[in-house]
């Protein structure tokens, strides 16, 4: 009776799942269906990043028995990552062939449930029960778990570039919307002096990536090396950003940088030593391959229009001057290089569409 009560839980769960798009509903609602599914009494998705030095773990929903579950919001929260060498359960898990592990613990069990592929899964379902669930719940939940996968990887087809992996550019318009809505945010506390000290100087920057000379580059070792060129420079990119910044391929040799909560002196560190890296990788028969950054403040006040203007204007100033080095619209203002000339209010859509051609 208690596995045909968890399938008729599991099939109702599915419903929801394959109707969103939202990420953080859909995690939500998968380990509360977990917690069902297994009457645990605690459950926890754990999110994975690659960078240099190995993956990095985050969590990204919960739930406890008794009703309360809740998602982490990367956009409003600075969460803590961890290095996964650090987490033994979710290590193992991820490296187990099952993609299942189950340890005893004082007062009852921990259960680990890889999801994606064996050795480089996307997330690890960490599950806390007072009896070790049979082995038909556990596979219900391993099911459960493999369509949350297929329905992530449906979504990133629709919203991620199909060469780089990042963040395409139908889905720039609604990040960005957000990341003016948190400038706002901020400013208001700030205004209301209930900013706390390390809020104070921090602000949402958008920042533009072009990579120099890249017509050079295909037109010299054609458009397979300068495809690799764009998928180095990307996984570069997600290596040198944290999860809660969004990077986004605009299409050709430009992609975009939204970074949140970061203060002046941080964020041009940051751009710099982002430039710095791709200058000293070294790419298969190209060689050296720099880029031009320009970059502005997410000014609640200006229009999306307006703040992408400020970050080009400073790119195209620094691609007219050098190439290669890191420019900041407002720097460019108080040395009065650049001039700030007010934007008609356009279409946002035709507006940034202009800016990108």
């Amino acid at each position: 009776m208690r596995t045909e009560v968890a399938l008729l839980r599991l099939l109702k769960k599915l419903q929801s799942l394959e109707a969103s798009r939202d990420r953080l509903a859909i995690a939500e609602s998968l380990v509360v269906a977990t917690l069902e599914i297994l009457d645990a009494r605690f459950a926890l998705l754990h999110v994975f990043r690659a960078t240099p030095s190995g993956y990095l773990t985050a969590p990204l929903a919960w739930a406890v028995a008794g009703g309360e579950s809740a998602t982490t919001n990367f956009d409003h929260l600075d969460v803590d990552e961890t290095h996964l060498a650090a987490e033994p359960l979710l290590e193992e898990c991820a490296l187990a062939p099952s993609g299942v592990t189950t340890h005893k613990e004082e007062g009852g069990f921990v259960l680990g449930f890889a999801v994606g592929p064996q050795g480089c899964p996307v997330a690890v379902a960490e599950v806390h029960c007072n009896e070790r669930p049979v082995d038909e719940l556990c596979a219900c939940v391993h099911e459960l778990l493999a369509i949350y996968a297929e329905h992530v990887g449906l979504l990133d087809y629709a919203e991620l570039d199909t060469l780089t992996r990042l963040n395409n550019r139908k889905t720039f318009d609604e990040n960005f919307d957000r990341f003016i809505d948190l400038a706002q945010q901020a400013a208001h506390r700030r205004e209301e002096h209930q900013a706390s000290e390390h809020e104070e100087d921090r602000h949402c920057w958008l920042a533009v990536v072009d990579i120099d000379k890249f017509k050079r580059i295909n037109d010299s070792f054609g458009h397979l090396f300068g495809d690799e060129v764009l998928i180095r420079v990307a996984d570069l990119l997600r290596k040198s950003f944290r999860g809660s910044d969004k990077l986004f391929r605009f299409g050709g040799e430009e992609f975009v940088i939204l970074l949140r909560h970061v203060s002046a002196t941080n964020t041009a560190h940051i751009l710099e030593r982002f430039r710095e890296t791709v200058e000293k990788h070294e790419f298969p028969q190209v060689g050296q391959v720099t880029c031009s950054v320009g970059y502005a403040r997410i000014d609640p006040t200006l229009s999306p229009a307006e703040i992408l203007g400020h970050a080009d204007d400073a790119l195209y100033y620094g691609k007219e001057n050098g190439r290669n080095q890191v420019q900041q619209f407002e720097e460019l203002l108080k040395l009065g290089v650049l001039k700030q000339a007010p934007a008609p209010m356009l279409d946002l859509q035709a507006d940034i569409d202009e800016l990108f051609k």
